[in-house]
C-alpha cells in the first residue's frame, strides 16, 4: 500500500462493467467489491511490516464474509494487534466486555482496591456524611456515572488498553494514551456502557473492582442504557475503542443490523430523563414505625408513600445522597457468581426458579409459571416450531446454505450431501417443562388448551412417514 487517499470505483456485479449508479448492460446498480483471488499471505506479511510486528501470530481469526452493504472490511494491521493481545472484536469493530448488572450506591476503597491518594484525585474527598476522606474504611457515596468492574474484565480490558495503545503507536504514528501494566492504572478512565437491542452508549469511569462477576454502577447508571437495573447483562467498552474503531460502515445491511452498536454516545446523564422507576428507592436510614403498621393492614404502597422520602423528592436538586437500612461489611463476602451463569441450560435455569418460587411464601409459585409460560416457554416453542419448518440445510462438504432445497437433492456448487440446521430435539426442548408447569401448578385452562395445540402441531410435523411398501412387479403373463 501507498498511503495514499483511497479512490472507490464501482462496477456492475453481473457484466463487470465499470462505472457508477446503475449499469447501461444490466439496469442494476453498481458496487465497490467484487470476487477476485488475492495473495492472502502477501496482504498478511506486508500489514505485519508495516506494525513491526516480527512475526504473524499463529491465531488470527476472521469473518467468513462481510454483511455490511459496501463490504468494507478493517485494515488487516487492527485484526494483527488484535490477535497478538488476544481479545476479540464485535460487529460494529468495537472490543467488549459482558457482565451482569448489579446497582450500588456506596462503597469503602478499601474493597474497591482504591488508595485514599487516587481516591482524592478522582474526586472523592469526602465521605457520605460529609466528613473529610482520611480512611479506607469510610463510607463513599458511589457518583452515578462511577462504577466497579469485576477483576475478569478488569484483566480483559487491560489487554483491550494495550492493543488502543499499541495501534496509536504502531499504526497511528502517535503517541500510546493508556500505558496501563496493571488493573489499577484503569481507576478514572472511561468507559462506554451499551444494552442489547438499544443504540445509545452511555459513558461510565472506573472507580474500583469487585471479585463478583457483575458490574456494580448507580442505578441511575444501569436505568440510563434502558434498563431494570438489576440482573440484565450489559457491555462495557473502553472510550477511545469506541471513539477510534466503531464506524456504521462495518455494521450489517440487514434489518435490525444497527442494533447493538453506540450509534450516539451519552457523556453526561440526567436523572430527569431516566426511567421513573429507577427513582423509586428510599433514601432513609430507618423506616418509621408508622409503615410497620400500614404492613398489618395490608395498605396498597400508595398510602405508604408519603412516609418513605425517595429520589423522586431529589429531583431538581444536587443531594442525591441514597441511605440504607441494613450496613453489609464487605461487597465480596456475599455470593461472587450468579446461580444463572453456573446453570448450564435454560431449562435447568427454569426448573431451579419454580423450586426458588415454591420455597418462599412471599411467592406465588403459580403466577410465576404464568409469566415463564407466556413471556418464553410457549413463544420458544412456537418460534422453533416456525425455524424448523422455514430453516435452510447446509453443505457437509463446502459449507454452502442455499436459501431452498435443490431439487436435485445435493449441493449445487459441489455436489455435497446437505443436511439439516435445525432439529427436532432443538424444537422440543421446552415441551416436557410446559407439560409438567400446567399440570403442577393447576394453571387456567387457557394455558392447557394453548399447549395442547403446541403439541398437536409438533405431532403433525414430527409424524413418522409410512414404510414404503415393495413396488409390486406387474407381469403380462398375470393379465393372460
Amino acid at each position: 500500500s501507498c498511503g495514499g487517499l483511497t479512490v472507490e470505483r464501482t462496477s456492475c456485479p453481473r457484466c463487470g462493467l465499470p462505472g457508477p449508479g446503475v449499469c447501461k448492460n444490466c439496469n442494476i446498480d453498481t458496487v465497490a467489491y467484487k470476487n477476485t483471488p488475492i495473495d492472502m499471505k502477501r496482504f498478511l506479511e506486508e500489514a505485519a511490516k508495516k506494525i513491526g510486528l516480527a512475526k504473524i501470530p499463529d491465531a488470527v481469526k476472521g469473518a467468513k464474509g462481510l454483511l455490511n452493504e459496501s463490504k468494507t472490511p478493517e485494515p488487516l494491521e487492527k485484526g494483527l494487534l488484535r490477535a497478538r493481545t488476544d481479545v476479540s472484536i464485535f460487529k460494529d469493530g468495537t472490543i467488549r466486555f459482558d457482565s451482569t448488572n448489579a446497582i450500588l450506591t456506596q462503597f469503602r476503597p478499601q474493597e474497591v482496591g482504591l488508595s485514599i491518594e487516587k481516591a482524592h484525585s478522582i474526586g472523592y474527598e469526602k465521605d457520605m456524611d460529609g466528613k473529610p476522606l482520611e480512611s479506607p474504611t469510610q463510607l463513599c457515596s458511589l457518583e452515578v456515572q462511577d462504577l466497579l468492574i469485576s477483576e475478569a474484565g478488569a484483566q480483559y480490558l487491560l489487554k483491550a488498553s494495550k492493543f488502543l495503545d499499541d495501534l496509536l503507536s504502531s499504526y497511528y504514528g502517535i503517541d500510546r494514551f493508556y500505558d496501563a501494566s496493571k488493573k489499577e492504572d484503569l481507576i478514572g478512565q472511561l468507559v462506554v456502557g451499551l444494552s442489547p437491542h438499544t443504540s445509545v452508549g452511555v459513558v461510565g469511569r472506573i472507580v474500583g473492582f469487585t471479585k463478583a462477576s457483575v458490574c456494580y454502577a448507580h442505578p441511575f447508571w444501569h436505568a440510563a442504557k434502558r434498563r431494570d437495573c438489576d440482573g440484565d447483562e450489559d457491555s462495557v467498552s473502553l472510550l477511545l475503542d469506541v471513539l477510534l474503531n466503531f464506524s456504521r460502515e462495518f455494521m450489517p445491511s440487514r434489518i435490525g443490523g444497527l442494533m447493538d452498536a453506540p450509534l450516539l454516545l451519552s457523556p453526561l446523564l440526567n436523572p430527569s430523563e431516566i426511567a421513573r422507576q429507577a427513582l423509586n428507592i428510599e433514601t432513609v436510614a430507618q423506616l418509621p414505625i408508622e409503615f410497620y403498621d400500614k404492613t398489618w393492614q395490608g395498605a396498597h404502597p400508595s398510602e405508604v408513600e408519603s412516609l418513605i422520602p425517595t429520589m423522586n423528592k431529589s429531583l431538581g436538586s444536587d443531594h442525591w445522597t441514597i441511605r440504607f437500612t441494613h450496613p453489609t461489611e464487605d461487597l465480596d463476602r456475599g455470593r461472587l457468581i450468579s446461580s444463572y451463569k453456573e446453570l448450564p441450560t435454560m431449562l435447568d435455569k427454569v426448573k431451579e426458579q419454580l423450586q426458588l418460587a415454591d420455597q418462599i411464601v412471599a411467592v406465588n409459585a403459580a403466577d410465576v409459571a404464568v409469566k415463564v409460560l407466556s413471556t418464553h416457554i410457549l413463544r420458544d416453542l412456537v418460534g422453533n416450531l416456525r425455524t424448523f419448518t422455514s430453516q435452510r440445510v447446509r453443505c457437509m462438504k463446502c459449507g454452502s446454505k442455499p436459501r431452498r432445497v435443490p431439487l436435485g437433492g445435493v449441493c449445487h456448487r459441489c455436489g455435497g450431501k446437505l443436511v439439516a440446521t435445525v432439529f427436532r430435539s432443538g424444537v422440543e426442548k421446552y415441551l416436557d417443562v410446559a407439560t409438567e408447569m400446567v399440570e403442577r401448578y393447576k394453571i387456567r385452562p387457557y394455558y392447557h388448551q394453548r399447549l395442547d395445540l403446541i403439541k398437536l402441531e409438533l405431532a403433525e410435523t414430527f409424524r413418522p412417514l409410512p414404510e414404503e411398501k415393495a413396488q409390486q412387479k406387474l407381469l403380462i403373463s398375470e393379465f393372460a
